[in-house]
């Protein structure tokens, strides 16, 4: 499988969150299966480059993310922008 480009990643990482979450606006706690999936999926190669996706798309306002400095805590919740960018991947 070919490397992901960034854009790539983020969406993966974004789709995935909206996979979990029960419903619009629920939180998704990430769990070692996630982040083994994550990596396999999107091609990740940690929870330190998970965390730092997580804390772009928080910057980017996709989703308001809950990371610790050591990455051992990644929680997060879609926002409304953040839906909308998932429609636009559907579209």
């Amino acid at each position: 499988m070919a490397r992901m480009t960034t854009q790539q990643r983020l969406d993966c990482l974004l789709q995935h969150l909206n996979e979990r979450a029960e419903s619009q606006g629920a939180g998704v706690s990430l769990t070692a299966q996630d982040v083994s999936l994550l990596m396999e999926r999107c091609g990740f190669a940690n929870t330190s480059e998970i965390g730092f996706y997580l804390r772009s798309l928080d910057r980017h306002g996709l989703l308001n993310a809950n990371v610790a400095a050591d990455n051992t805590v990644l929680e997060a919740r879609i926002t409304i922008e953040g839906y909308c960018h998932l429609d636009t991947l559907r579209d």
